[in-house]
Formats: structure tokens, C-alpha cells, sequence
């Protein structure tokens, strides 16, 4: 059954002078006002793991997509954080100003492998730095990619091959294994307007509110 989960409008989180961070996706500063012009670090944090289509199994967070306004920061190619066991990647738009630079970048962080996907019932942060283009709030719309694992048996089997040389057919033991396939589901946090989050028709895609800081004046 498809559920509408109401967030208070707190959860969108506004930030000015102040430091907190959404349960589900959000900003914090660790009590640092963003200022115009100045560099300092936001922690984008995401606050828990995907629901699979049953409703009931917790998935595990794979990789973040965080699309940064040309407005809030004009060139983050270093901005991105660094996070062990994690890659980090930052592309241009391919939408162009009047002045031909991107209107926005994204930064994705990636886990190199399934042992460093964050915990469904945790919480991890992803930082981003760099001096602040422009006052005013702004919205940074925010793709979570959880990955669902299902592990098959494979059972052992024999296999006819052709020697390469003698072209002679050939009996092979191919040994039992596990075969291992994921079915992505995501969150696209990017409604700038309800603070409400929808499902799409099979359930794999969650919309929620996107997170959004607030640059002083400098």
C-alpha cells in the first residue's frame, strides 16, 4: 500500500546562523554560518537507507548525487569530500549560462564496494567546501541510489568445450557458486515545494523534500 510520509516544514531545513540536519536529507553546518564569499564546509547527511518495494525490508545507501547550483558555487571541482572507501566524481551541466558556463555541478560519491554502503539505519555525512556564490537560500536536489541484493545458487554442472588446438569436444566440471544481482531503488530528494514523499507506481522511487541552506550576506 502506497504511503505519504508528512514531514514537518522544519524538515526541509532552512539554514541560516544556526546548525541541524533533516532526518532524511539534510544540511549541517556544525554551527557555522555560511557566508557570501567565504569557505566553509556543508555536511549533506543522509539521514537512513531505502524501503524496498515490500515496504518492509531496509536497504542499504550505494551511492549520493548532489546536483550544487552555479548560484551557491560557481566551480566545485575540489569541493567534494573525500570519504574512504568511497569515490568521488563532479561533472558539469550541460546546460550553459549566457556567459557559457554549467548553471550547476553534480558530485557523486560512489561506495568502491557493498562492504562500505552505509547502514540502513544509520546515518552518514558528505561534505561539501568551498567559498559561497550567492546569498539567499538555496536548493541542492539530491539523488540516494540503495542497491537490493539477492544471492542465487548456482549449481555445479558439467560443461562440453573444444580444446582450441585439437578442436576435440571435451567434459569440464563447472563447481557450484553464488550469483549475486542488485535491483536499484533511490530517493530523488527534489520537491522544492511539498514537504511530502510519494512513491512511484512499482515503488522503487521515492520523491522527498529537497535539502536547502541558506547563505548569509557577507
Amino acid at each position: 500500500m502506497k504511503k505519504a510520509i508528512v514531514l514537518c516544514l522544519s524538515a526541509v531545513l532552512t539554514l541560516g546562523g544556526t546548525s541541524s540536519a533533516s532526518a532524511h536529507a539534510g544540511f549541517d553546518t556544525r554551527g557555522v554560518t555560511p557566508v557570501k564569499g567565504k569557505s566553509s564546509v556543508l555536511l549533506l547527511r543522509i539521514g537512513h537507507g531505502c524501503t524496498a518495494p515490500d515496504g518492509v525490508t531496509k536497504v542499504a545507501t550505494h551511492a549520493v548525487s548532489a546536483v550544487i547550483p552555479a548560484a551557491l558555487l560557481a566551480a566545485p571541482a575540489s569541493a567534494a569530500m573525500q570519504i574512504p572507501g568511497w569515490d568521488a566524481k563532479v561533472v558539469a551541466s550541460a546546460e550553459k549560462d549566457t556567459a557559457g558556463s554549467p548553471v550547476s555541478n553534480t558530485i557523486t560519491w560512489t561506495a568502491k564496494s557493498p562492504t562500505f554502503d552505509v547502514n540502513p539505519v544509520g546515518f552518514a555525512e558528505f561534505g561539501i567546501r568551498g567559498a559561497w556564490a550567492t546569498a539567499g537560500t538555496h536548493f541542492v536536489d539530491t539523488i540516494q541510489v540503495c542497491r537490493l541484493a539477492t544471492t542465487t545458487k548456482v549449481a555445479g554442472k558439467v560443461k562440453i568445450v573444444t580444446d582450441p588446438k585439437t578442436k576435440a569436444k571435451l567434459k569440464t566440471w563447472v563447481a557450484p557458486s553464488t550469483k549475486t544481482t542488485y535491483q536499484e531503488l533511490k530517493i530523488s530528494w527534489s520537491e522544492h515545494v511539498s514537504s511530502a514523499s510519494t512513491y512511484n507506481s512499482d515503488k522503487t522511487v521515492e520523491t522527498g523534500p529537497a535539502p536547502s541552506v541558506t547563505i548569509a550576506s557577507a
